[in-house]
């Protein structure tokens, strides 16, 4: 009110001074704030932190009754939980977020729906993982589109579907960005392997866990370390295959992925006596 009766006296005192600056719409700093900080964590590779500030900046998004926001925040702190190894938690707040979503009737997220299916992933149910996967291929997001077809090729490739793991590597373009380069390289890996195309198979998962290294995508690092010691066993190369072993699984533990640490570090166990012994120590810290 009072910019608008200064512009009248000015019009009425026939004045020629220059329009006002543009304001700016009025914003929730403590929900931007949060916002940012878990930004700050997540890239500073500390999403338990980065969960708890974007939890933070989804409460007071739905203070303000603010879709947007809460779709922004809701689907933040469902890829912070992945990463902080929580899938179920995941999958609980993707959902919500999603619910939020239809029951205003507003469009669906294909990124969200990514989240979903990866937490379906994570939590065991691959059927369903699977079928949200190939919506979320159909969504019309090229990049969501490029992750859900490598979820599906990872799939496949568990429930030994040739077919579906050759469509998967298929619809990967390394050419895009460093990304797909390595979900293709790692999906390339798993056919060779499953040829029983061993070196090839460990060329490819070695190659794959480089590009990773410098996303950084650590947790995909570490299972095409443990990608590349399968294709080692499979050549009979026990010492190397160990060391892979061991690799991964140390990757795994420092990320608090222990599931998988301990599946890599018992197999490391299998060779060269010291890489025994470090698995041993590794396994003898895990959290139960």
């Amino acid at each position: 009110m009072r910019l608008l009766a200064l512009i009248m006296v000015a019009a009425l005192a026939g004045c020629s001074a220059p329009p006002p600056p543009p304001v700016a719409a009025p914003v929730d700093q403590m929900m931007l704030n949060e916002a940012r900080a878990g930004g700050l964590a997540f890239a500073l590779d500390r999403p338990a932190e980065a969960v708890t500030h974007y939890r933070a900046a989804l409460a007071r998004a739905r203070l303000r009754d603010d879709l947007p926001s809460i779709t922004d925040a809701g689907t933040n702190l469902a890829v912070a939980e992945l990463r902080a190894n929580q899938p179920e938690q995941a999958l609980a707040d993707a959902r919500a977020t999603r619910g939020e979503l239809a029951r205003r009737g507003a469009a669906d997220v294909p990124v969200l729906d990514l989240v979903e299916a990866t937490a379906l992933y994570r939590t065991g149910q691959t059927a369903a993982a699977d079928q949200m996967a190939s919506l979320v291929q159909r969504a019309g997001d090229p990049q969501a589109a490029a992750r859900a077809s490598f979820l599906r090729g990872l799939i496949a490739d568990a429930h030994g579907d040739a077919a579906g793991l050759a469509a998967a590597r298929q619809a990967l373009d390394p050419q895009v960005d460093s990304e797909q380069a390595a979900d293709a390289t790692e999906l390339e890996s798993r056919q060779q392997l499953r040829l029983r195309n061993f070196a090839a198979a460990r060329t490819y998962a070695e190659q794959a866990a480089s590009l990773r290294r410098d996303l950084p995508d650590y947790r995909g690092l570490a299972r095409d370390l443990a990608l590349a010691a399968q294709a080692a066993q499979g050549q009979g190369d026990t010492q190397a295959a160990s060391d892979l072993y061991l690799r991964a699984g140390r990757s795994a533990a420092v990320q608090g992925n222990n599931a998988d640490a301990r599946i890599w570090l018992q197999h490391a166990q299998s060779g060269d006596p010291a890489v025994a012994e470090q698995a041993r120590q590794i396994l003898a810290a895990l959290a139960p």
